[in-house]
C-alpha cells in the first residue's frame, strides 16, 4: 500500500467514528443512579453547558480540564496511545460533542485501522525480502508451508507465503539481526503479531475479549501491538 494512500485513509478514521455522541449521554445526578455499568456522567450547569463530570468510582465531581479532552478529528492511532494512560476523554468541536472511552476501542473503525496497518506491514516484509534474495534463499530461511510439496508452482513464493512465514524469515536472517544488533529473542517479540493479525482479519473471533478481563487491559493489548508494528516497520525501513 502506497504510504500516501495509507495516510489519507488512516487520517479519516477518527474519534468521531467511535465516540458516544452528546445526544446519547447519561447525566448526573438523575441517570447515575440507574446505570451501574457506567462510571463517567457529564453534569449540566444551569445554562445547559457541560463543564463538569461525576466519576462513580470515587463518587466525586471534577471539572473537565483540557487534559481530559480530545478533538473529534483526532486520528485513532493517536487516540490509542493517549488511552493507554487515560481511560476516557471528552470529545470537543468548539464545545463538547461526545465522549470516548477504552471500551470504544472494540468498535469496527479500530479494527479497520489495524487491518490497514497489518496489510501495509505484510506488504513491506514481502518487498523487503523480494528485493534482497532469491526465492530459493527465502525458502531456505522461512521453510514456508506453501513450498513443502515437490511440484511446479505457478506463483512466486513471495506471493503465496504467509505473514507468519515472513516473521520466521526475519528470525533466521542473520544480516538483518546483525545490522540492528538483535537476538533471536528480540525478533520473537514480533511473533505475537501473527496471532493478532489472524484475529483482526476475522471479526467473528472473540478470543481476545475472553482472555482480557478489563477495558484498560484490552487497550494495553492494542497499544502493545501498535508499538510492535511500528518498531518492525522502522527496522525494515532502516535496513
Amino acid at each position: 500500500m502506497n504510504d500516501d494512500i495509507f495516510e489519507r485513509i488512516h487520517k479519516s478514521l477518527t474519534v468521531e467514528q467511535i465516540m458516544t455522541p452528546k445526544d446519547e449521554f447519561y447525566f448526573h445526578p438523575n441517570d447515575s443512579a440507574f446505570h451501574k455499568d457506567i462510571t463517567i456522567f457529564p453534569i449540566k450547569n444551569e445554562y445547559g453547558k457541560i463543564i463538569k463530570y461525576f466519576n462513580s468510582i470515587n463518587s466525586k465531581e471534577h471539572y473537565i480540564l483540557p487534559d481530559k479532552t480530545v478533538s473529534k478529528d483526532l486520528d485513532i492511532m493517536s487516540l490509542i496511545k493517549m488511552l493507554d494512560r487515560n481511560s476516557f476523554f471528552f470529545v470537543v468541536h468548539a464545545e463538547i460533542v461526545g465522549i470516548v472511552t477504552v471500551s470504544d476501542l472494540r468498535k469496527g473503525a479500530v479494527r479497520m485501522f489495524f487491518y490497514l496497518l497489518l496489510y501495509r506491514l505484510e506488504n513491506q516484509m514481502k518487498i523487503f525480502f523480494k528485493e534482497r534474495m532469491s526465492e530459493a534463499k527465502f525458502i531456505e530461511l522461512a521453510k514456508p508451508k506453501c513450498r513443502l510439496q515437490k511440484k511446479e508452482y505457478e506463483l512466486s513464493v513471495f506471493e503465496e507465503c504467509s505473514f507468519y512465514d515472513y516473521l520466521v524469515a526475519l528470525k533466521n536472517y542473520d544480516a538483518f539481526k546483525q545490522q540492528h544488533g538483535l537476538s533471536i529473542r528480540d525478533i520473537e517479540q514480533f511473533g505475537g503479531l501473527d496471532k493478532f493479525r489472524n484475529w483482526i482479519m476475522h471479526p467473528s473471533r472473540e478470543e481476545v475479549k475472553v482472555k482480557i478481563d478489563s477495558e484498560m487491559d484490552y487497550n494495553h493489548y492494542l497499544f502493545k501491538q501498535l508499538d510492535r508494528i511500528q518498531k518492525l516497520e522502522r527496522l525494515l525501513k532502516n535496513t
